[in-house]
C-alpha cells in the first residue's frame, strides 16, 4: 500500500508538471495514456519529485528505463522485450507484473504501463533507503 504523504507529494508534482487537476490523478492513473505525459514531462516529473523527497531516483529504476537499447537482442526479441527486462521492470512497474502475457510487451505498451502508482514504490523505495543506516 502506497504511504499517502508520498501519494500526495507526488500527485502534487504530477498536477504541477502536466497542468493537470489534482482531482484527476488516482494511484491507477497511467501518466502516458491518460495524463498526457511524453519523454520530457517524465525527466521533469522526475527531477522535481528528487528535490521534493530529497531523493536520487535517476541512477535506479528510471535509468535502467531510459537507458533501454531497443534495437539490443538482450532488450528485445520479435518485437517484444525479453523476459530479463520485463523481470526487472516488473518488479516496481505493477502493471508490468499483471500484464496478461508478459513475453509479448512491446516498448510503446511498457510506457503505457507507468502510472502514478509506480512513481510512487520508486519514491518509497528510496526514502526508505534514506531512511536506512548503513553497516
Amino acid at each position: 500500500m502506497t504511504d499517502s504523504a508520498v501519494f500526495e507529494g507526488v500527485r502534487s508534482n504530477i498536477a504541477d508538471s502536466l497542468a493537470v487537476p489534482t482531482s484527476a490523478i488516482t494511484l491507477q492513473s497511467r501518466l502516458v495514456d491518460e495524463l498526457g505525459a511524453d519523454s520530457l514531462d517524465l525527466v521533469d516529473i522526475i527531477f522535481t519529485l528528487e528535490r521534493k523527497f530529497g531523493i536520487n531516483v535517476r541512477e535506479t529504476e528510471f535509468n535502467f528505463l531510459t537507458r533501454l537499447d531497443f534495437s539490443s537482442p538482450e532488450v528485445m526479441r520479435d518485437g517484444f522485450l525479453t523476459q530479463p527486462v520485463v523481470d526487472k521492470l516488473a518488479d516496481w512497474l505493477p502493471q508490468v507484473a499483471a500484464a496478461p502475457d508478459r513475453t509479448k510487451i512491446s516498448p510503446r505498451e511498457l510506457f503505457s504501463m507507468i502510472t502514478v502508482e509506480s512513481i510512487c514504490i520508486v519514491v518509497e523505495r528510496h526514502l526508505g533507503a534514506a531512511r536506512t543506516p548503513e553497516d
